[in-house]
């Protein structure tokens, strides 16, 4: 039985698991009414710890390069143009967005040169919920790859293919224990999800840093 997207999106949780592992996190922005949200989170897709502060505000997230490169989803007005400060390294941008309802917006923090940083948004309005399905999604975050591709099962099939860069592709699977490779051009990075959960929602990223294919998951909800 499919759930309407807005309850779909009223169920997921205020924060991410990294890795199965729940992270207390400051809210950045004035949390918006259940029935006009959306949903931004931060992905960390550079080598060195970022620090992201909303505009006008004292909170701050830090972001690792290695472990919880990923924030929680945080519920905000949609509508309303949010800004958010990003510094690590003696790098710095800003970036502004406005969500649409039920919008969940992913924000890449991506090299830019040796001595800059830049953000990428990639958007999903989720209505995929399923209990006994678990949602896998891959994010590609590597501008040189084209067509990104997710592989794995027992018969090491293409679970999501042909993924451009700074895009996203999700399909509903079985909950199984499931080991992927994600890649592109036939270079790849292992993730194993170890047992998926059914009625939960992954996201894959794929990013290439010091030229070197990285690939890492979190769980979107708990």
């Amino acid at each position: 039985m499919r759930i309407p997207a807005h309850q779909l999106l009223s169920f997921l949780s205020l924060f991410i698991c990294f890795s199965g592992s729940a992270v207390a996190e400051p809210q950045l922005y004035e949390t918006g009414p259940s029935e006009e949200s959306s949903y931004i989170r931060f992905v960390n897709a550079t080598d060195t710890n970022m620090a992201i502060a909303s505009s006008g505000s004292s909170a701050k997230v830090e972001l690792n390069a290695q472990a919880q490169r990923v924030s929680r989803f945080y519920p905000v007005k949609s509508g309303t143009k949010l800004s958010a400060n990003i510094q690590g390294d003696g790098r710095q941008v800003s970036v502004s967005v406005v969500g649409k309802p039920w919008e969940y917006i992913t924000i890449a923090i991506l090299p830019n040169g040796a001595t800059k940083i830049k953000t990428m948004l990639i958007k999903e309005t989720p209505d995929d919920f399923n209990a006994m399905r678990s949602s896998v999604a891959l994010f590609n975050l590597d501008s040189t790859c084209n067509a990104a591709v997710m592989q794995g099962g027992a018969k090491n099939s293409n679970i999501l293919e042909g993924v451009k860069p700074f895009t996203v592709q999700r399909r509903l699977i079985n909950p199984v224990r499931l080991s992927v490779t994600a890649g592109c051009g036939g270079q790849g990075a292992a993730v194993d999800f170890a047992q998926l959960q059914a009625g939960e929602r992954y996201s894959v990223f794929l990013l290439t840093l010091k030229n070197a294919r990285q690939a890492f998951f979190v769980r979107d909800a708990n």
